[in-house]
Formats: C-alpha cells, sequence, structure tokens
C-alpha cells in the first residue's frame, strides 16, 4: 500500500495546475512514480476492488449478528368470516361473525442464528480472503504500474544520450571535415577525401532527427502513463548512469525466498485455496442441522370503526426455536463437495506451477544484472579504447601514413561505442527494475 497519500495529493495537484498550462516540467523518477500511482487507472480500479471487498467483509460479519426490526400491520376486513357450531341446548345451530372490521399491528422482532452448519463462519472467512485477494492486487497493480513508469522514464533517458551520442558523432564528424579541408589547403588532401568527409556528415544529419524523434515519442509514452496531455514537455533530472545495484550480497537462493514472501501472486493464490477449503466446508454445512432463535413483542388492537384508543390494544410476548435437519437432497450436496475438494486441488497444482515460474523469473532477472554489468564495465573500457584509436588515425593521417577512410572507420567505430555504452546502461538498469518486480520491491 502507498503511504503518504496527503503528500501524493498535494503533489499530484501542483503538478497537474502547471501541466495545465503546457509547461516545460523536471521530473524525477521517484515523482513519477508518485503520479503515476495518483493517476493510473488500473491502480485506481485496483483502490475501489479493496473498498468493495471489505464491504463484503462488513455484510458477511452481519450475518453472525443479531437483526432487530420494527413492523406494523393494518388489515381491513370487508366481510368478517363466519363460525357455525352445534347448539347443545337447542340441537341447532349457532352462527355469529369472528373478528372485527379494522386489525391494527405493530412491534419489535428480534432473530438470531444459534447454529447453521458453519455456513455463516465459511462465508464470513471466504469475504476475509477475498478482502487479502483485493489488497494483494492493489500491490501487483502498483509493482507494474511502476515497472511501466521506471520502464518509460528510463527509455526517455535512453533517447535523450542517443541524441547526445548522435550530437557528438556529427560534431566529430565535421571536425574531421574542417581537418581534411586544412591538410587539402596545403595539398596534402584530395578532393576525394574532402568529398568523402562531407558525405560523413551529410549522412549523419538525418540519423540525428530520426533519433530526435524518438525521443519524442518516448516523452509521449511517459506522459500517456502519467496521466499528462501531450502540450506538455518532460524534461529528466536524473541521468542514464552506473549505480551498484545492491544485490552482490544475495545468494539467488536469498533473492527466491524473498519473492515467496513478498510476491502478490503468491498471496493471491494461497487466499484463493483458502476460499476453496471454506467452500467446503460452506457445501458440508448444507447436510448439517441448524438451529434459530427468534422473539417477538407486538400490540395488537381490533375495533369496528377506526377509533382506536389506547384501551384496544393488547400486548403479546412470544419466543420461538426451530431446528431443521436436511435429510436427503438428491445427491446435490455430494456433487457441490466433491466440486470443492477438486478446487482444493486444482489450487495445490497452481501454487506448485507458480513457485516454479516465480523461481525462474527471480533466476532470469538475477543472471540478467550480471550479464549487463559485466557489459556496462566492458564497453566503457571500449569507447576509452575507441577514442585513443581515432586519436592516433586522425595523427596518422595528418602526417600522411593513413588514409581518410581509416579515420572515418575508427569515428564510426568509437560512435557504435558510445551508442552501445549508452544501451548496456539502459539495459543494466531495466534489468535492476525488473528483479525488483520479481521479488516484489519495486
Amino acid at each position: 500500500m502507498r503511504k503518504n497519500d496527503l503528500y501524493l495529493a498535494i503533489l499530484s495537484l501542483l503538478f497537474f495546475s502547471t501541466f495545465a498550462l503546457g509547461q516545460t516540467i523536471e521530473l524525477d523518477l521517484e515523482t513519477a512514480r508518485n503520479i503515476a500511482l495518483e493517476n493510473n487507472l488500473q491502480y485506481k480500479l485496483a483502490k475501489e476492488a479493496v473498498n468493495k471487498s471489505t464491504a463484503q467483509v462488513t455484510e458477511a460479519r452481519g450475518g453472525m449478528l443479531p437483526s432487530m426490526s420494527a413492523f406494523s400491520q393494518y388489515q381491513r376486513a370487508w366481510e368478517l368470516p363466519t363460525v357455525i357450531f352445534d347448539d347443545p341446548f337447542s340441537g341447532g345451530k349457532i352462527e355469529f361473525k369472528m373478528g372485527t372490521a379494522h386489525s391494527l399491528v405493530y412491534g419489535l422482532s428480534f432473530q438470531q442464528p444459534l447454529y447453521v452448519g458453519g455456513a455463516i463462519w465459511s462465508g464470513y472467512q471466504m469475504a476475509k480472503s477475498g478482502q487479502a485477494i483485493a489488497l494483494a492486487q492493489l500491490d501487483a497493480t502498483e509493482q507494474n504500474v511502476l515497472l511501466q513508469v521506471t520502464s518509460a522514464y528510463y527509455g526517455l533517458l535512453f533517447s535523450k544520450s542517443v541524441v547526445n551520442v548522435m550530437e557528438q558523432a556529427l560534431e566529430t564528424a565535421k571536425e574531421n571535415l574542417d581537418q581534411v579541408n586544412k591538410i587539402k589547403s596545403v595539398g596534402q588532401a584530395s578532393d576525394f577525401d574532402v568529398l568523402r568527409a562531407e558525405v560523413q556528415v551529410a549522412n549523419l544529419e538525418p540519423g540525428l532527427i530520426s533519433t530526435k524523434n524518438n525521443t519524442k515519442i518516448a516523452e509521449s509514452q511517459l506522459l500517456m502513463l502519467l496521466g499528462m496531455k501531450n502540450n506538455n514537455k518532460v524534461t529528466p533530472t536524473d541521468a542514464l548512469q552506473y549505480q551498484p545495484h545492491g544485490f552482490g550480497d544475495f545468494s539467488l537462493e536469498e533473492l527466491y525466498n524473498r519473492a515467496m514472501q513478498n510476491r502478490a501472486d503468491i498471496k493471491i493464490m494461497d487466499e484463493q485455496k483458502r476460499i476453496m477449503q471454506k467452500r467446503v466446508s460452506l457445501a458440508r454445512s448444507a447436510l448439517l442441522p441448524s438451529i434459530m432463535f427468534g422473539t417477538n413483542y407486538q400490540y395488537q388492537g381490533q375495533r369496528d370503526d377506526f377509533s382506536f384508543t389506547q384501551d384496544d390494544f393488547f400486548n403479546s410476548f412470544n419466543s420461538t426455536l426451530s431446528f431443521s435437519l436436511p435429510l436427503f437432497t438428491g445427491f446435490k450436496t455430494t456433487g457441490k463437495i466433491q466440486q470443492a475438494k477438486a478446487g482444493v486441488r486444482e489450487s495445490d497444482y497452481q501454487i506448485e506451477a507458480l513457485y516454479n515460474a516465480v523461481q525462474i523469473e527471480v533466476e532470469t532477472a538475477y543472471l540478467a544484472i550480471n550479464e549487463k554489468e559485466q557489459a556496462v564495465a566492458t564497453q566503457d573500457k571500449i569507447i576509452d579504447q575507441a577514442e585513443e584509436a581515432l586519436r592516433l588515425a586522425r595523427l596518422r593521417y595528418a602526417e600522411g601514413v593513413s588514409t581518410q577512410l581509416d579515420v572515418m572507420n575508427s569515428e564510426g567505430a568509437l560512435n557504435q561505442a558510445r551508442m552501445n555504452y549508452q544501451q548496456s546502461l539502459f539495459d543494466y538498469n531495466i534489468a535492476i527494475a525488473q528483479l525488483k518486480k520479481a521479488i516484489n520491491e519495486l
């Protein structure tokens, strides 16, 4: 569950008051995550599901408590019933009208179930499990939203870093063109070398435009996840960089155990199994007796006209204890019990399959972090090597012992190394986010 709801609400209000103006917003990853949780529709739906499940628990609890109601009834007899019985004195028949034209009853009724075979308690426990499932689903939805926003935020950082790489590549190509022109001015370079350097510059310019367009797309995707309009612009305050992931001190088994304890889908499966077990108890309750207690206290008045007075009403007070036991239900209850037991066995198989899937997911994410971390270190070294290779190629070309093709090849190798480094940083940060989600700690 998210904390500091008041802080998030104020933060969201401040941001949206600015968003409405279509301004450029400076945004870090944590703020982006908070805004997404405030405005994501799936997360809001999951919150309402929790509220609904809480109300269902209250409803189920009410089945165990007594119920009391007030009642009142008015009856108008348009024709009174006639009672006939033998007259022992005259040997004839005696007839008389029974009742009055107007009858008014009011009072209180109290009902309390004493025992219904455990049905009410089972229903209450099922509602509690349903509430736990809703809370776990809220947690799972939060993790999914955070992963989407984190991935989109890093995607925007990566797009911007690619733009920087392309701008560096274009600047490097222009520097090379300037060098070729200078060398040509002293008669040491050919027109072909100049043309080749100019083509190199021209080829990079469309690529730069394309990467800037990709950045706009990445920005729009992030805005959509944050619930912001496209007329706004986002300036990330973070940078795509290497930071220790903090999982080096944990073994794969320890991470797997943390996932088993924290994962929302595992909690959901456990609660679903409990519901299946309670359904067995609920089905069995149909074979058990039920005992109900009830009490009525009422006043009843009768008159031939509607001029009731207090003297016309007489009170009555009674209590009832009822007992019922089902004897035969056509094997319907037996069928329900068998279905519920099959549901429990299905839950066991599903939990086992989920455990295996979680173990594979954690292992895959853990190995991916180590792989991407090594790639970052390797690509960082390659950049240094490529920069030195370009420096030497330019020096050799200026001295006339190398060709312009060697310089351009060195430029291309450096650009590719820089691009690979940014890609490895993006993959590394995404791998960390995926492992955190795998253990439900994003």
